[in-house]
């Protein structure tokens, strides 16, 4: 995995950019990875679905192995701001990439979802976060009763280990998101401070000053999106050893669905033209 991934950023000055990287590796996730574990879902060989799911989950590990050697090897800045995410994707960025409660309020939504239609509350609950998973609440396909009996009762009445572990895994991002977000901060204001202290009293060496401080804030901020990295990539795999292989096939159906949907011309098209409210309150 790291080899190929060597390949592709090996060579600064003659490798594509990381926006290349990602269609490469998004439309293998569209087209291929995504439509398998769908197929899987509905098969009846419990062996087959273990190995789709496999798959699905190497390839988001592949992708943030990738982030980490781009980050160490190219321009940080260019990561943490990435041009090529559209207007819809960039309200769901923390640190360069999705924002790790998105991974536990996607999960949370699987049982959410029923209760809110036990309270007959579903419209309160069309937001943007819904209407990109769409494989979670199956309004693409169609298909919630098309699907093998244990598929679809998959998500009902979940355990209390499964509920005490998801607990546990959103404890940690409240310590860890905060800790991580004033890293950054900091680096950010520790430039400022250097270049606003020095500029005037040493202007002739104004340049050495800015680049030395600009090394070292680049250095630090380079180290926390790898550790950000490191978070998204810990939760997620946490979250596939606690839940079931049918439940984990689900939650991957749900957030490669979700990464797809972020690139649906009409989904855009609406969030552009302000047809479909962007609302957060589900990944806050």
């Amino acid at each position: 995995m790291l080899k190929a991934i060597n390949g592709f950023f090996g060579k600064k000055k003659t490798n594509p950019s990381f926006k290349d990287y990602y269609l490469q590796w998004f439309n293998q996730l569209k087209n291929n990875h995504l439509p398998n574990l769908r197929r899987s879902i509905h098969d009846s060989s419990i062996a087959q679905l273990s190995t789709q799911v496999d798959i699905v989950r190497h390839h988001f590990h592949s992708y943030y192995d990738a982030l980490d050697l781009a980050a160490t090897d190219g321009d940080i800045s260019q990561l943490l701001y990435p041009d090529w995410r559209n207007p819809l994707e960039k309200p769901f960025l923390w640190l360069g990439d999705l924002h790790p409660y998105l991974f536990t309020n996607l999960l949370r939504s699987f049982f959410d979802d029923d209760e809110d239609n036990e309270d007959e509350e579903s419209d309160a609950n069309d937001t943007v976060f819904e209407k990109l998973a769409g494989g979670v609440l199956f309004s693409e396909a169609g298909e919630l009763f098309n699907r093998p009996w244990h598929i679809v009762m998959a998500w009902k009445n979940p355990s209390d280990v499964l509920m005490g572990r998801i607990e546990q895994i959103e404890c940690g991002l409240r310590l860890m998101v905060p800790a991580l977000g004033l890293r950054a901060r900091k680096a950010q204001g520790g430039f400022v401070e250097t270049v606003a202290g020095d500029w005037a009293g040493k202007r002739e060496v104004a340049s050495e000053v800015v680049e030395k401080a600009l090394g070292s804030e680049m250095e630090e901020l380079a180290a926390v999106f790898v550790d950000a990295n490191r978070l998204r990539r810990s939760v997620l795999a946490e979250i596939i050893g606690a839940t079931s292989v049918y439940q984990a096939a689900l939650f991957l159906e749900g957030l490669a669905q979700f990464l797809v949907g972020f690139r649906d011309p009409d989904l855009v098209s609406d969030f552009l033209t302000c047809k479909t409210p962007l609302t957060l309150t589900k990944i806050s």
